[in-house]
């Protein structure tokens, strides 16, 4: 018979007697079909001399329920503990507490993170303080998240809304703001820590490299500030980190539960199995030069270290050899060099996938080379985009606007983030993703993988809307003109100040409809009302859905 030490009695008695206070207080309902057995369960429970439970009368049945029920108090009391937006005041106050001098010469200035980070890392004492101060400024966002990661983890777990999660690269481009694209679909975008993310890079770049990247990033994030902060419910964007940024032990788990991916990939490339990555870095590392890795090469369209590069193998190679940070690793062996690009790229596009998962939501991919290797992992798992058909939607939606914007959707990328919030805050935001997502359920059920398609399919939908809204306004300004068919000016002409005191509410109202009226003209109460209507109709045009989309493209 097991010996309990007094802590596990202590802990046992806790967990049952929680599981009284639930029933006690309806909270707990237990299934008609097994209400017997818990009972019966529940009623065998004795406790010892001291009001402790004795551990030998409570079944298996007992003491999963209890860790089940003190998991999910635990859960909620996280959640009590702190709210998301408590989180995310916090967490931007730290930021412009550290670096608000650099943020306001950056506004100051009209300049963009990337112009203002540029300027910083030519400054040899800046890059020596940031490099000093990085391991400590580290810890304490290290020591932040960890602190209230779980708590912000189960509030995002536990809604409903939709969810995108930001990969594929250490931040969003300064230059595209993620809720003026993906934010017109998704109801809240999670974008990852930019320290936590650049923070094992640490190591390996130069004090100049560091503040470079470390500060447009960094800067970058500050420009969403108001945009986390901003009193709407769903939040439209914050910030939580990804589990696998804030630990090396994460790093190597995710590694090992990628290994087989990360030799599929290699196993299209070289047309051969490879049984392990062990294998895999055997082989490639006796490819020493450029000709024996396309000697080797099968799958020549994957060997993709930059889509920018355009699908040329042995430019894609050669490109990538050439950076400071191969030559570095690799001392020159071009078969490391593709050992990188497979053991680095697999386990992130993994990543990806399991991030979006933990929170509920979709990837949010605006990197095209970590969308191709997103879209052959999904290929090499063998596994459907995504099981919820909602969710593989929402997945289509958000890649076109992000995809389409340097090409059929440029205008897009202009919608300050500012509308897409009076969006939200206007109610309207059905609206406008029934506009985007119109006709997209048929073409993701007839090729769930077509993403050209659907792309397209948003692209029509959005120039529809346009045409329409401008169609409307064309209309409207004839009616302003006209109003309905009245000739204001012939009435003005007639009784202008009559006219204008009947429009402003005057007594002589009465008295000139009655002039008017007697020479043929309109009456002052139709032009008032009709006046009033147009205005009305005016205001409800400015605050629709397509009045603040396309607000911007109108100017």
């Amino acid at each position: 018979m097991k010996r309990f030490t007094e802590d596990e009695i202590q802990d046992l008695t806790d967990r049952v007697f929680l599981i009284t206070e639930k029933l006690d207080a309806g909270e707990l309902k237990i299934a008609a079909h097994l209400a017997d057995g818990f009972r019966a369960s529940l009623e065998a429970i004795r406790l010892q001399p001291d009001g402790r439970v004795d551990p030998a009368t409570v079944d298996g049945r007992i003491r999963a329920m209890s860790l089940a029920i003190r998991g999910m108090s635990q859960r909620e009391d996280a959640k009590k503990a702190v709210s998301l937006a408590k989180i995310q005041t916090m967490y931007f106050d730290f930021l412009f507490k550290q670096f608000g001098s650099f943020y306001k010469q950056m506004t100051k200035a009209k300049a963009n993170p990337e112009q203002m980070s540029r300027a910083l890392a030519k400054d040899p004492d800046f890059c020596k303080q940031l490099q000093d101060g990085f391991p400590e400024l580290s810890t304490i966002i290290h020591e932040f998240w960890n602190s209230v990661g779980d708590s912000a983890t189960y509030h995002l777990q536990d809604s409903t809304q939709l969810k995108a999660a930001f990969a594929g690269d250490l931040f969003p481009a300064h230059w595209e703001n993620a809720v003026s694209t993906a934010g017109l679909y998704v109801d809240t975008i999670i974008l990852p820590c930019p320290f936590s993310r650049i923070a094992p890079l640490e190591k390996v770049m130069a004090p100049k490299e560091l503040a470079a990247v470390l500060m447009k990033h960094v800067l970058t994030a500050m420009t969403y500030r108001e945009l986390a902060t901003a009193d709407v419910e769903p939040p439209l964007v914050l910030i939580a980190p990804d589990p696998n940024d804030l630990g090396q032990e994460n790093k190597i788990v995710l590694a090992q539960n990628s290994e087989s991916l990360t030799c599929k990939h290699a196993e299209y490339l070289f047309g051969r199995p490879f049984e392990s990555l062990a294998n895999l870095a055997e082989f490639c590392g006796d490819l020493k030069t450029v000709d024996q890795v396309l000697s080797e090469l099968k799958g020549r369209d994957r060997l993709i270290f930059d889509s920018e590069w355009g699908r040329d193998p042995k430019i894609q190679l050669e490109r990538a050899m050439k950076a400071p940070a191969h030559q570095m690793l690799h001392e020159g062996v071009a078969g490391n060099t593709v050992l990188t690009a497979c053991a680095g790229r697999m386990p992130q596009a993994f990543a990806t996938q399991a991030n979006s998962r933990r929170v509920g939501g979709t990837p949010l991919i605006c990197a095209d080379t970590s969308w191709l290797y997103y879209t052959w992992m999904l290929e090499y798992e063998g596994a459907p985009v995504i099981g919820d058909p909602h969710a593989r939607q929402t997945m289509h939606v958000t890649r076109a606007l992000t995809s389409e914007i340097g090409n059929n959707l440029e205008w897009l990328g202009n919608i300050p983030p500012e509308t897409v919030l009076e969006i939200r805050k206007q109610g309207l935001a059905e609206e406008v993703r029934s506009i985007l997502g119109n006709g997209i359920t048929e073409l993701v059920g007839i090729n769930p993988n077509n993403y050209f398609r659907t792309a397209d399919q948003v692209i029509d939908n959005l120039e529809r809307a346009f045409r329409e809204h401008q169609r409307t306004l064309s209309e409207a300004k004839q009616r302003k003109l006209k109003l309905y068919g009245i000739d204001v000016p012939a009435c003005l002409a007639v009784g202008g100040v009559a006219v204008a005191a009947a429009l402003m509410g005057s007594p002589a109202l009465g008295v000139a409809s009655g002039l008017l009226g007697a020479v043929g003209l309109p009456n002052l109460k139709d032009i008032r009302s009709k006046f009033t209507a147009i205005a009305d109709e005016d205001r409800a045009r400015k605050i629709s859905p397509t009045g603040l989309l396309f607000r911007h493209s109108l100017r």
